[in-house]
């Protein structure tokens, strides 16, 4: 493939899954890190394109590359990590900000719950809010569908009972 062709398909890449980067960058980084991370995923993105062989379907590959992208930055950063997660409540001290109402509030309390969550979990519980399939989800996370199914129970169980009661 020539650059100007690697060119045209990542700028395409890159348009149809904005949504999903910013997603993925926004959940693994917080504040000024967001931009840091999301250029790291660009350039892994950018320096992977050659050798995608078609095993399997784009967007499945792009969610691979971003996620351990996210998830090896996220490692490299956890010790000397801007924020941190205060493990007896979950809550997210990423900022002074205080809690706002109506869909920030709904907002804000997604973040605390991702937050609490495992990088792994995290990465699973990201890819349920971007409506993919079990299957689809099971080939990027290297999970068996029906684990993933497991994981995903678990995790919304959590959610209700933290944020909705029993």
């Amino acid at each position: 493939m020539t650059e100007a062709e690697k060119g045209a398909r990542f700028a395409r890449l890159v348009r149809e899954n904005r949504r999903r980067l910013a997603g993925i960058a926004g959940s693994y980084a917080r504040g000024e890190e967001v931009e840091d991370l999301t250029q790291e995923i660009l350039l892994q993105l950018w320096r992977s394109l050659d050798s995608f062989a078609g095993r399997s379907s784009e967007a499945t590959w792009l969610y691979r590359v971003a996620l351990n992208t996210a998830l090896g930055w996220r490692r490299r950063r956890s010790r000397r990590s801007r924020f941190e997660v205060a493990v007896d409540g979950g809550e997210l001290a990423a900022s002074s900000r205080s809690a706002a109402t109506g869909g920030e509030r709904e907002l804000t309390i997604l973040r605390r719950f991702l937050a609490s969550l495992s990088p792994e979990d995290r990465a699973l519980f990201l890819l349920y809010l971007d409506d993919l399939t079990y299957r689809e989800m099971a080939e990027i996370t290297g999970l068996s569908e029906s684990h993933v199914g497991v994981k995903l129970h678990r995790m919304k169980q959590a959610f209700v009972e933290r944020n909705i009661g029993s």
